[in-house]
């Protein structure tokens, strides 16, 4: 239904990968409209990705977003219009060198995220790096990295592993989070505490904004905690089973403009005539 006579949202989250990009990484004509449409309606639109602030930000500067940016699954916030760090949070170092230690006997394929780039071994980067392949640097020795300050430590693993390492890792006291990467788990390790639902709320609250205001729009497992905290959370149709429990509706999917088709109807907008 749309929002009627109740007090119009305040603030719209949105996820990039799987939710307002298609599965080319592109933002359709009609969820720029909406977004667009949205903020004339004087509801500010914030990005929350698990995407590294350098191949996010051209999404904002496309959308005309001016918001700061909520990167790295919250574990970086940026300024967009001059760059500025807002709030990072990195691992220990301790916590950094015994995740990577780790990996490295357990034969996983890993990599950190250092100073706005992804590190890692050159056979690494050339598996997992060639689309955003000005993120990468290379390392022979993750190790040699950890005197910077990580935000995370990810592997490349099988599922059926997946539980081992939370285990392993506990001690740790790390967040520990996983999603698909393809054929494979991503498994990523960040300072406790951190997410996505985390920065929102963090964000919401600074801009004095109570989570009733808020629609958060999401597909993935990483989403999850975002959706639920918001006043109102959309998954995709394509989201995963933990978006889609963590939902108040489900919308159509990434491919399908499913953002634009729920904030049209949640505002009452009409679509654009020419798709």
């Amino acid at each position: 239904m749309p929002l009627g006579n109740a007090a119009p949202p305040r603030l719209i989250a949105v996820d990039l990968d799987g939710t307002l990009l298609d599965d080319r990484g592109r933002i359709s004509q009609r969820n720029k409209a909406a977004i667009a449409a949205v903020r004339r309606r004087n509801c500010d639109v914030v990005i929350v990705t698990y995407r590294a602030y350098l191949s996010s930000k051209p999404y904002a500067r496309e959308l005309g977003l001016h918001l700061p940016l909520l990167c790295c699954n919250g574990a970086l916030v940026k300024d967009a219009t001059d760059d500025h760090v807002l709030e990072s949070f990195p691992l220990t170092r301790a916590a950094a060198t015994a995740a990577v230690e780790y990996g490295m006997a357990n034969g996983f394929e890993q990599c950190l995220y250092i100073g706005e780039h992804y590190i890692g071994h050159p056979a690494i980067v050339n598996k997992y790096g060639e689309q955003w392949r000005f993120q990468w640097e290379e390392c022979d020795d993750l190790r040699e990295r950890l005197h910077e300050p990580t935000l995370m430590v990810r592997y490349f693993i099988d599922e059926h592993v997946g539980a081992r390492v939370a285990r392993d890792l506990d001690h740790l006291g790390v967040e520990h989070v996983a999603d698909r990467f393809g054929d494979s788990v991503q498994v990523t390790l960040m300072q406790k505490g951190v997410s996505k639902r985390s920065a929102l709320e963090r964000f919401a609250r600074d801009l004095g904004i109570e989570r009733r205001d808020v629609i958060a729009l999401g597909d993935g497992a990483l989403d999850a905690g975002m959706l639920a905290y918001a006043g109102h959370g959309i998954a995709m149709a394509n989201a995963h089973p933990a978006a889609l429990a963590a939902a108040d509706e489900v919308t159509s999917s990434n491919e399908d403009d499913g953002v634009a088709i729920a904030l049209e109807r949640l505002f009452a907008l009409s679509p654009p005539t020419n798709r």
